[in-house]
């Protein structure tokens, strides 16, 4: 029984047997290694940035790349396992083709692969993802525009409400077609609520075209995206517009009658304690020696706003008549001469004889005046010291008729001596 029992090792001690098992072992080991490093096998790589570089005649002309540049993609290889294990985006470089770009406009590019080391041992499979892609290529352009305000808000009855923008331009670059298509620039905002009083806001800054469409700023480059916006919020009072003279009679009354004024208000905004003192403006001055017996007209006299207030009604000018057709003329022949002002050291002798005159005034004042009322003051304040026959202008007083005018210029001849 114990002759028959297997034998381990005894088997051992037989040689060819060890060979054998020691020929299998190795065969099995072999054929492990060969399978796991010869075999070819796929991996794709990712994110691999899009070379892509205009023609030199391009860029020389002025065209840049200003959208499609920071494009990536996915390139798939094939190779042996302990190559591909250690493969990386800066062993593959993918471009677009750009050869054909001359001009502006936007275009499709095809995309291509290859490996950075040529001599690597994987291979580039063709299906590059994404196998094209879209640029813009343009002019670059640089254009400065004002800024509009377009703020939006609500203030209580009985106040005005205007904005000033912190900047009045912005500079934006861009491609050429993109910049020539901006109509306007508007600082944006609204302001909930009602206000009543200084108030300020940021302002975003928007772009439109002709037909008020916004235009996209993705490839424009701007000094300002915001702007700051102060609204100044301030009471509003409507004042008259009455008349002012110069050399106006003293008791000439202008009665509401005789005169028209177009507009007859305006509307200011100011502080309260500017609008509690303020109840009227007034006209630019007339001079009262200008004007006839008859209706006498202006149709543009200027408006006196006065500087701490502004005009919300928007007139600077009105249309103003006077109707002094009722008051009767009479030319009078005055021998009566003054002078005034001489300097010290200085004579003065009226060389003409008489001055004709015309006096304008109620009937029942022209009537009972006289020449010897009428006095000519040449006034000789300006001649320093000139010397010789002269002429001066001259100023007409009329002592008992309060409510009369002379009307005209005049001047009289003198000489100045020292003495």
């Amino acid at each position: 029984m114990s002759k028959n029992k297997f034998s381990l090792n005894s088997l051992l001690q037989n040689n060819k047997i060890v060979l054998i098992v020691a020929l299998l072992v190795s065969v099995s080991i072999w054929v492990y290694m060969s399978m796991g490093t010869s075999n070819d096998t796929t991996v794709t790589v990712a994110n691999i940035p899009i070379q892509i570089e205009l023609p030199a005649d391009a860029t020389d002309n002025g065209l840049q790349l200003f959208s499609g540049g920071e494009q990536t993609a996915s390139v798939t290889v094939t190779g042996n396992r302990a190559a591909i294990g250690s493969i990386s985006a800066s062993d593959i470089i993918v471009s677009a083709s750009a050869s054909g770009i001359d001009t502006s406009g936007e275009y499709e590019l095809s995309v291509l692969a290859a490996k950075s080391n040529p001599s690597a041992s994987f291979t580039i499979q063709q299906n590059v993802t994404p196998s094209t892609v879209k640029v813009y290529v343009d002019y670059l352009r640089e254009s400065t525009f004002n800024i509009q305000d377009s703020v939006v808000y609500k203030v209580h009855d009985g106040y005005y409400a205007s904005t000033s923008l912190s900047n009045d331009s912005v500079m934006i670059s861009g491609p050429q077609s993109k910049i020539t298509q901006i109509a306007k620039v508007s600082a944006v905002t609204e302001i909930n609520g009602i206000i009543n009083k200084s108030t300020e806001t940021s302002c975003e800054l928007r772009l439109y075209d002709e037909n008020n469409k916004e235009i996209s700023t993705d490839l424009l480059t701007m000094t300002l995206t915001t702007v700051d916006a102060t609204i100044s919020v301030l009471p509003e009072k409507t004042v008259d517009v009455v008349p002012s003279f110069i050399n106006k009679p003293e008791g000439l009354e202008i009665t509401d009658d005789m005169i028209k004024i177009e507009p007859s208000n305006i509307t200011l905004a100011a502080t309260k304690d500017v609008l509690d003192k303020t109840d009227a403006v007034t006209l630019e001055s007339i001079d009262f020696t200008t004007l006839k017996n008859s209706v006498v007209s202006f149709d543009d006299i200027g408006i006196n706003i006065p500087a701490d207030s502004k005009n919300i009604s928007n007139t600077s000018i009105a249309k103003f008549s006077l109707d002094l057709s009722k008051f009767a003329s009479k030319e009078f022949t005055v021998d009566n001469f003054k002078t005034e002002g001489l300097s010290s050291g200085y004579k003065a002798n009226v060389t003409q004889n008489s001055l004709s005159v015309t006096i304008i005034g109620p009937k029942s004042q022209i009537d009972n005046l006289s020449a010897g009322d009428i006095t000519a003051v040449i006034d000789t304040k300006d001649s320093q010291g000139t010397t010789g026959s002269v002429q001066m202008p001259v100023t007409i007083k009329i002592s008992g008729a309060s409510s009369c005018w002379a009307y005209g210029s005049y001047k009289a001849n003198l000489t100045i001596s020292q003495g």
